[in-house]
């Protein structure tokens, strides 16, 4: 089976055509175009609204990290003078604790010396004591020269042996 060609339908055919692509040209072409234009312009524009807010999450990024090590800084700042505060204090600590440890052992010596110097008093307060006790015994036997003078020897050689 061929084909059979009607060329009054085929002309009918192409008028028909013809005339719908008129109508739709008037008609419909504008519309079609408009709402392409349409949305090729919410296109781009969204396009253009996406690179904004591409910059903008940058821009921020940016600034969170300048935010953030500025507070690393500052962190870092403070670790710094709260180490130097407290070697300073450690130190003055120190300081102190040698300050008091030397005054207390200077207030040891004065007390030391300060006994030492009553038990040398003490020891020649007994020493005249026994002084006078001797010489009270050698007037009350009425010894001889030599007896006297041996006693007194005897009394000065203790206080030597004392002091």
């Amino acid at each position: 089976m061929l084909l059979n060609v009607n060329p009054g339908l085929v002309i009918y055919t192409v008028l028909t055509f013809l005339l719908l692509l008129f109508i739709l040209k008037k008609l419909a072409w504008k519309p079609i175009l408009g709402a392409l234009e349409e949305r090729e312009r919410r296109i781009q524009e969204s396009l253009e609204s996406a690179e904004r807010a591409r910059r903008q999450s940058e821009e921020l990024l940016a600034q969170q990290q300048q935010v953030l090590e500025e507070a690393r800084t500052q962190a870092q700042v403070i670790l710094e003078q709260s180490r130097k505060t407290a070697e300073a204090m450690r130190q003055e600590i120190l300081a102190n604790a040698r300050r008091e440890a030397e005054q207390m052992l200077e207030k040891a010596r004065r007390e030391i010396a300060l006994s030492r110097d009553k038990a040398i008093d003490e020891i020649r307060k007994t020493a005249v004591d026994l002084s006078l006790a001797v010489a009270t015994k050698v007037i009350r036997k009425s010894l001889g020269a030599e007896d006297h003078k041996r006693l007194v020897e005897e009394a000065i050689e203790e206080m030597k042996e004392l002091s």
